[in-house]
């Protein structure tokens, strides 16, 4: 059997006749880049997986809840590094304040009422669970109020 090129590090390696259509060689390390790629096309394509992937993490967060406290305080090195890292990330978005998505303000600036949200052009979207919608206001809290008193 012809010798192949390794897609993750480059180096040649014979396939095994057992395995048809090897692409990747047996290191350790070129392995688990073959999972990760086939876990993350599997995500993409198969909802039920996707869940089931989302559920497991879910799980084992709550049963390690101070994981990333703890391996920040084990590996300061890695926290510092992840630190600078996250500054450069945040100048690349040019974002000036970056919260919680669940943060917001005391005082919200759109008014309780009826919207109607218009899904527009999702191509733009990184993330496949997010939508950009445009808002329409159909009837507003304060109107109702107005026009009873007024």
């Amino acid at each position: 059997m012809a010798s192949r090129k390794c897609p993750v590090c480059g180096d040649p390696f014979e396939p095994r006749p057992q395995v048809k259509n090897q692409k990747f060689c047996p290191s350790e390390r070129c392995q688990r880049e073959r999972k990760r790629r086939w876990q993350q096309a599997k995500r993409q394509t198969d909802p039920a997986y996707k869940a089931d992937q989302r559920e497991h993490a879910k799980k084992w967060a709550d049963l390690h809840p101070n994981y990333s406290r703890e391996y920040r305080a084990k590996n300061p090195d890695f926290a510092e590094r992840n630190r600078a890292k996250q500054k450069i990330r945040n100048k690349k978005r040019r974002v000036a304040l970056i919260a919680k998505m669940d943060m917001s303000k005391s005082e919200s600036p759109v008014p309780s009422g009826i919207y109607r949200l218009t899904p527009i052009d999702a191509s733009r979207i990184a993330k496949m669970d997010a939508w950009i919608v445009e808002i329409n206001l159909i009837s507003c809290a304060s109107d109702k109020f107005e026009s009873k008193t007024g």
